[in-house]
């Protein structure tokens, strides 16, 4: 649109520190207790230091073809300070794990506070035993 600026986009990183982690397969067993193909479910706190200081609260799905890989899905309500605005989003997590690395692609679907507007996508990639790193490219209004 003529006389339109457009908008710019901003990358932002952090650190990720699990805080907690609960998985358990859809019949209620751990999922470290069951071998082979199984589906699971749970849930995952996450302590996130950088351009983003907020806790995630996650809940995913994850079907696991073998001991060594899955792929999941998940929802994750972030609450802290972006970039220094104050609020709430929610990423809507793809990914899996493989090799020893989870890896997932995440969007914003909806946000609050100082941060309604908010639209964008990143990446969060898990050596395991290795702090995550978080990246979000965003915008916002």
């Amino acid at each position: 649109m003529p006389g339109t600026i457009p908008a710019m986009t901003t990358h932002a990183t952090a650190g990720a520190e699990m805080k907690s982690w609960d998985e358990h397969t859809w019949d209620g067993k751990r999922y470290d207790e069951v071998t082979g193909p199984k589906q699971t479910t749970g849930a995952m706190t996450v302590a996130y230091s950088g351009a983003l200081e907020a806790v995630g609260d996650m809940r995913f799905v994850m079907s696991y073809p073998d001991d060594d890989s899955c792929v999941s899905t998940a929802y994750e309500v972030v609450t802290g300070t972006l970039d220094g605005r104050k609020g709430t989003f929610v990423l809507h997590h793809t990914g899996g794990y493989r090799d020893g690395v989870a890896d997932a692609t995440v969007t914003v679907v909806s946000a609050t506070d100082a941060l309604t507007g908010l639209t964008g996508t990143g990446r969060i990639t898990w050596a395991q035993g290795e702090p995550g790193r978080f990246e979000l490219d965003y915008h916002l209004p």
